[in-house]
């Protein structure tokens, strides 16, 4: 029932149509609403007084559900121009601080007119209409917003795309490469938070060749770690700009197993608990096989007669990948294991084959209390945690703007091994959001090896989403070490004409401040064995010894200049420290502040419908060298299955010792989609290099190639 006094709600439907169904057509436009305030729930004290000018318009509430929350938004329509409805968000902006303005479906405004003709004549106050969308923890950045499905025959176009709220990303050469790599290895250790910032900074960048890729796994990484509201909105956002092509058949399958079909019946509004149980497994297996063979030739420049080659095959192995994720869920509980591994067959020999295991973890959700529990092998990455452990983890949410997290249990190291033994236990909580923009987390954290401490943190992060732009911020301090662990804030900004600017600021301590750190160069990674010889206090000194400070900050900004090209340039330093080594490993020194220069074109749809073209050139420099890169990259589909990426890249070096490096390196990549779920791969390459010296010349040649398939279900 409605609380008595509040504005009545016409209609509390979901929209569970086809996403691709809900996209609207490109040029088309719709009627304009003011979004005045979002709550949990329906509110007479949202509701405030209007004034007399706009008494005439569509005052209605719009549901939006995921499978984990459920708000409202008040909003005020219809307006047919954009600019009517910024001045109506302009004289309202005293009442409602945080409005903004929208665009809907005619579908949607039809609907609110044809529930308020079957209820009656609409009190002062009209009643509302409701429409779903996607919410999540920021506003997404193509949020589609259809019309209710218990008002309409069919489902309503999408709202028009917001900005989106992406941190920011270097725009240097092969940057959407080192981004996609960075999320792929990050999904593959499940950091999802670093996955999110990996593939929303590659989205930030102007369309490329990665972008189609780096957009499923923004939504993949947020449907892993979890938050299913956004990633449902990022998926969409994916079905909006990519609707045609076999991925966007697997996109819809994703989308689909995120919430159950909804039952046809009267218009109600959601119930918060029931019993029809449903299960979806949902995972890829892939398998490449890569080859690397290379030729070098050396000679003396002094004596040509001495020369020498050597040739040898230095990669042969078949790398498998299993990712699975199995799900036993109704309205109440959820219940999720995850297994992920990763084996590597080496065929070379000395070369030993590898199997390591990132997850293998049972995750329970109790959602009307927001309660949750993982245990067994599982990512860390946030928290204080520095990556991979085996333990648990267990959240309680004591209001809707505060959650309390525990974890308890030991890291994982996978490629090597420590014999020592370590033990950590952490605490921290999760705070907002506050005016529907800030978020924030505090952790504290306390680790141990042998018996001393290890590592002891404390640690706050901020997060702002806004239409416009995006700002996080993030300070680990070690109160053992008594030192600053991480400092790190980035942040985008999109102006109204269309320019996206970012800005990064980066500094911690490398590798991560750890007393364990001490055992580098040792005969032993015992600790216990090394506190025979030295103290608590001098294996902490050591382990600073061994450890370097990096730096790094950049700015760059991106302009579209026609329908095709997008301009933008980008600068950046960084810098690393010198170490001061012990006794058994020498000290390193510094590489003094390395900048870099650079210029990017971005060209879509200049050969072909969906082809995307890249040109970009760096100029570096650094107290020791200087630096010219260039690049040439395309991804065209030849149709609906086929497609093709090429690549070339060049890059110069002038040493000041004298010597220089040369390389020059093109590849090129078929893709190939046999059914809605399995693609085939193949890549070959070559890469030459030249180098020079007073003393030294030398060529050397690789030529590689990889072959392989990726399964969905």
């Amino acid at each position: 029932m409605t609380p008595r006094g509040l504005l009545p709600l016409v209609a509390l439907a979901l929209a569970f149509s086809p996403p691709a169904a809900r996209a609207q057509a490109p040029g088309a436009s719709g009627p304009y609403v003011v979004v005045l305030a979002t709550a949990a729930r329906p509110n007479d004290n949202l509701a405030k007084p209007l004034p007399a000018a706009f008494r005439g318009n569509r005052l209605y509430w719009r549901l939006l559900m995921s499978a984990q929350t459920t708000t409202y938004q008040l909003c005020l329509g219809f307006f047919d121009a954009r600019s009517d409805a910024e001045r109506a968000r302009r004289d309202l902006a005293k009442a409602f601080a945080n409005a903004r303005v929208i665009q809907v479906s005619s579908r949607e405004r039809d609907n609110v007119l044809r529930a308020q003709q079957r209820l009656g004549p609409a009190p002062s106050a009209p009643p509302a209409a409701s429409s779903s969308a996607a919410p999540g923890a920021l506003p997404p950045p193509s949020a589609p917003a259809p019309a209710a499905a218990g008002l309409a025959a069919s489902p309503a176009p999408a709202a028009a795309p917001a900005p989106a709220a992406a941190p920011a990303a270097p725009a240097a050469p092969g940057a959407a490469e080192a981004l996609m790599a960075e999320g792929r290895a990050a999904i593959g250790r499940e950091d999802y938070a670093g996955a999110i910032r990996a593939f929303t900074a590659l989205i930030a960048l102007p369309e490329n060749a990665l972008s189609r890729d780096a957009q499923e796994f923004l939504a993949l990484s947020y449907e892993r770690r979890g938050d299913m509201a956004r990633a449902r909105a990022e998926y969409e956002n994916y079905l909006k700009r990519y609707p045609e092509g076999e991925d966007s058949v697997r996109v819809r399958q994703r989308l689909a197993n995120l919430r159950p079909v909804p039952q046809a019946g009267p218009l109600r509004a959601p119930e918060q608990t029931g019993t029809g149980w449903r299960s979806l497994v949902v995972g890829s297996l892939s398998q490449f096989y890569y080859r690397g063979n290379s030729k070098i030739d050396t000679q003396s420049p002094v004596n040509t007669l001495d020369q020498s080659t050597l040739s040898l095959t230095d990669t042969s192995s078949l790398i498998t990948n299993f990712d699975a994720s199995a799900r036993y869920l109704n309205n109440t509980h959820d219940n999720r294991v995850v297994v992920r591994d990763t084996s590597t067959l080496n065929f070379l020999d000395r070369q030993k084959d590898i199997n390591r295991l990132y997850s293998a973890y049972y995750d329970y959700r109790y959602k009307p209390a927001d309660f949750s529990v993982r245990v067994g092998r599982q990512p860390g990455n946030s928290g204080g945690l520095l990556g991979i452990f085996d333990g648990a983890l267990l959240g309680y949410a004591l209001s809707p703007r505060l959650r309390l997290n525990t974890v308890v249990g030991q890291p994982v190291t996978l490629g090597f091994s420590i014999d020592s033994q370590r033990r950590f236990l952490g605490v921290g909580a999760d705070i907002g959001p506050f005016n529907e923009r800030w978020t924030g987390s505090a952790y504290l954290l306390r680790q141990e090896v042998d018996g001393i401490v290890d590592r002891q943190v404390v640690g706050l992060e901020t997060r702002y989403f806004a239409p416009q732009g995006a700002f996080t911020s993030l300070i680990d301090y070690d109160t053992v070490f008594r030192h600053i662990n991480i400092g790190t804030a980035q942040g985008n900004w999109v102006a109204p004409w269309k320019t996206a600017f970012n800005v990064v600021a980066d500094y911690r301590m490398s590798p991560a401040l750890q007393t364990t750190t001490a055992t580098i160069g040792e005969t032993t990674t015992s600790i216990r064995t090394l506190l025979q010889t030295y103290s608590e206090e001098e294996l902490r000194q050591r382990a600073l010894a061994l450890t370097a400070r990096t730096a790094f900050g950049s700015a760059g900004f991106m302009h579209p200049v026609s329908r095709i090209w997008q301009l933008g340039a980008s600068y950046s330093v960084s810098q690393i420290s010198h170490t001061d080594g012990t006794n058994n490993l020498p000290a390193t020194p510094g590489t003094g502040k390395v900048r870099t220069l650079t210029g990017q074109a971005i060209g879509t749809g200049l050969f072909a419908t969906r082809d995307v073209d890249v040109v970009s050139l760096s100029g570096v420099t650094s107290p020791d060298y200087h630096g010219f890169a260039g690049r040439l990259a395309s991804r065209a589909p030849l149709d609906e299955r086929w497609t093709l990426e090429a690549s070339l890249f060049w890059y110069r070096q002038n040493n000041d010792n004298g010597s220089d490096l040369q390389r020059i390196s093109p590849n090129v990549r078929l893709g190939y989609r046999l059914g809605r779920s399995v693609t085939f791969e193949a890549e070959v390459g070559i890469e030459n290099s030249d180098s020079s010296s007073p003393t030294l010349v030398e060529k050397s040649r690789r030529d590689y190639f990889s072959l392989g398939y990726r399964w969905d279900f």
